[in-house]
């Protein structure tokens, strides 16, 4: 039989390849396949830098999180972490969670909220659609730096309402906007 392994951080390459070699295969998926390749494409495609970046969150008055899990495990956390909560403390910003579940960072946040295993997207496209639909967007800073019209992204994220997110993902329609406002 066929199976794949996977694992976090691989600290012990040569334990893992000889088990891996006991049963016939060299499948071995790891973090980076699972978490951080994904962000260093995104970060590559859309500001040209793979690395890895912290963010402003201690000239923050809101911050969005989802499934960041920065005060438990997450590379750069302890420094992430210290930027948020001095943020929060000092700041005074609010620090909103969606996670699956109710980690050390989800469980600190002034907010949490649970959707359903894969949909944080469908959360994020209502947000959209109430910040476009309601006409809530700079569109100075829009019009600079987005590669489509503000009509043509209002038309193709018209299906998406809190609604619509909140049958896909549970989080209540009426918490969407408000967030998203």
């Amino acid at each position: 039989s066929e199976f794949a392994f996977h694992q976090g951080r691989s600290r012990s390459k040569d334990v893992v390849a000889n088990f891996l070699n006991a049963f016939g295969t060299t499948t071995h998926l790891n973090h980076r396949g699972l978490c951080s390749a994904a962000r260093r494409a995104a970060n590559l495609t859309s500001i040209f830098e793979s690395d890895w970046d912290l963010g402003n969150y201690e000239n923050s008055k809101y911050i969005l999180n989802f499934g960041s899990n920065m005060f438990e495990a997450h590379q750069g956390h302890i420094a992430g972490a210290q930027r948020v909560q001095k943020g929060r403390f000092e700041n005074g910003a609010k620090l909103v969670t969606f996670d699956v579940r109710m980690s050390n960072t989800a469980g600190n946040s002034d907010e949490f909220f649970m959707p359903a295993p894969g949909t944080d997207g469908a959360v994020a496209l209502a947000m959209a659609h109430t910040i476009v639909h309601e006409d809530l967007v700079d569109r100075e800073w829009f019009d600079a730096w987005v590669n489509v019209t503000f009509e043509q992204l209002k038309k193709h994220i018209a299906p998406y309402t809190p609604k619509w997110a909140e049958e896909v993902s549970t989080v209540p329609a009426a918490d969407i906007a408000r967030i998203a406002r």
